[in-house]
């Protein structure tokens, strides 16, 4: 990530971990706010990487949308994916705040998409697709390692939304990961690291 991919000093290192310690602040009254004082700094780095990545994804819908390459039919998809994508951020921020962190707002960031990323249809779906599929191995990672049972809970109902994104996004015929691959934080990043600059 390159200095100009983020304001405010966040960078990659915010991106994966969070900043250390819970504080004791009392939980967000939300189904997925932990106990102030259970989550590890793992559960917090992997909701601060689940809050950057719904920015990320709610962008890329975004742009996706305006550039129009993929067509009106692909329109109410694109939409519905903006819309969970922001809801999701919310839910990360609920976790981030009910565990004592203080999360980054969408302001922090400025995504740097390559000037191909959306030029055609084409490239408009690989490019969703190489985003959703590392979001996707980065929440079957913290589904399966986080400690914080609320965290869990949150990361499986993640990568359920963001597989069927992946599904929403590609081509008929394109083929079904039978088991798709649970990724780590850090090779979610660079898989991620063209589009954070």
């Amino acid at each position: 990530m390159t200095a100009g991919s983020v304001r405010r000093g966040m960078n990659r290192r915010r991106f994966l971990i969070a900043t250390a310690g819970a504080t004791g602040v009392a939980a967000v009254a939300s189904p997925w706010s932990p106990r102030a004082s259970a989550a590890t700094d793992d559960d917090l780095a992997y909701a601060n990487f689940g809050l950057a990545s719904s920015f990320l994804l709610a962008d890329f819908y975004g742009r996706a949308l305006q550039a129009g390459r993929l067509g009106p039919a692909a329109r109410p998809a694109l939409r519905q994916g903006r819309t969970s994508s922001n809801l999701q951020a919310r839910a990360v921020t609920d976790v981030l705040t009910g565990a004592g962190d203080t999360p980054a707002t969408v302001e922090d960031f400025t995504f740097e998409w390559p000037t191909t990323a959306l030029a055609t249809a084409a490239a408009t779906r690989q490019t969703g697709l190489t985003v959703l599929r590392a979001v996707l191995g980065a929440y079957q990672g913290a589904a399966a390692t986080v400690t914080e049972t609320s965290f869990r809970v949150l990361f499986a109902s993640l990568a359920a939304s963001v597989a069927e994104q992946v599904g929403a996004l590609a081509l008929p015929g394109t083929g079904v990961e039978s088991f798709p691959v649970a990724l780590d934080l850090e090779a979610a990043s660079t898989a991620l690291e063209a589009y954070l600059g």
